[in-house]
């Protein structure tokens, strides 16, 4: 079974220069990063930015995984390594994270035969 998750996680005030450095180092990084996705039977990880009127900025994780996979915390590589030193720096845990709900799961047909296949 795929699971679908969209979440929305608080940056730390003074932190957004930081994560914009940590989402810059993922996209500068972007062949091994996908590469770690395989382990952790990743499909899709996207990520958005929206700086609130409150003052904070927010990203929001939407992903599309599979079951059994690798958890990122495990893992040797050196991408996901800086993943987690970026996450701690940069994520607000005093801020409960927000999981969207899932209402409509629309998938083409010929991306599902291969994520049913894996």
């Amino acid at each position: 079974m795929t699971k679908i998750e969209l979440t929305r996680f608080r940056i730390k005030k003074g932190k957004e220069l930081r994560a914009q450095e940590w989402m810059d180092f993922l996209n500068e990084h972007h062949q091994d990063t996908v590469a770690t996705m395989a382990g952790e039977r990743m499909y899709i990880e996207t990520v958005f930015k929206e700086e609130y009127a409150d003052g904070y900025t927010y990203f929001y994780w939407y992903s599309m995984q599979g079951e059994g996979g690798n958890a990122v915390e495990d893992s040797d590589s050196y991408i996901d390594q800086k993943h987690l030193e970026y996450w701690d720096e940069c994520i607000d845990i005093a801020y409960r994270p927000v999981d969207m709900k899932v209402m409509e799961k629309l998938v083409a047909p010929k991306i599902n035969s291969i994520i049913d296949a894996d």
